[in-house]
């Protein structure tokens, strides 16, 4: 990205963690699940002149805050933390504040740019490679999703999310080891 880089976050604990481990990084800190009209308004605008990065905890919570921002139509990026990797010690909490410093690094390392365009990979395409409608299905979608670092999901998440984040089909059977 040749664009500075803004990061929205949950919350204040998220942002200090991120400020921890890169000195100096931009944030906008949505203050959870009920985020304002003029802090999404804010994010958009931002999205105009900066590359704005959703790092949001992976958790219902987190999924909805990521769609109402991506409801207002902003160019944004988006970066995935396992869920397994941002539970606190006491396994009682999820969010980005709990993760190591390697998770946080490595999910960041592997933005993703979000789009609108046209659908471009199908329920059939994930059927003919495997990952839907499957006794292994579950396993391989779970196998690249890993690799994507992305979430696990059912195959019409994966469908979904595969097509707004424009990730093309040579590019999965890369991952899966799939021939041509």
């Amino acid at each position: 990205m040749n664009r500075e880089q803004i990061i929205v976050v949950e919350g204040k604990h998220d942002e200090q963690k991120l400020h921890s481990i890169f000195p100096g990084i931009r944030c906008i800190v949505t203050n959870g699940s009920s985020i304002s009209k003029e802090t999404l308004h804010l994010i958009e605008e931002t999205s105009k002149q900066y590359d704005v990065i959703l790092f949001l905890d992976p958790d219902y919570p987190g999924k909805q805050i990521t769609n109402k921002i991506l409801e207002t139509g902003g160019n944004y990026h988006i970066a995935f933390m396992p869920k397994s990797e941002a539970i606190s010690s006491n396994g009682k909490k999820v969010g980005i504040e709990h993760a190591s410093k390697e998770s946080i690094q490595k999910s960041l390392s592997m933005i993703h740019q979000i789009s609108n365009n046209e659908v471009t990979i199908s329920t059939v395409d994930l059927m003919n490679r495997g990952l839907a409608n499957s006794g292994l299905a579950k396993q391989n979608r779970d196998q690249l999703c890993k690799e994507l670092n992305f979430p696990p999901m059912n195959a019409k998440a994966l469908c979904k999310t595969l097509n707004m984040l424009r990730i093309p089909l040579e590019r999965i059977d890369d991952i899966i080891g799939r021939k041509s």
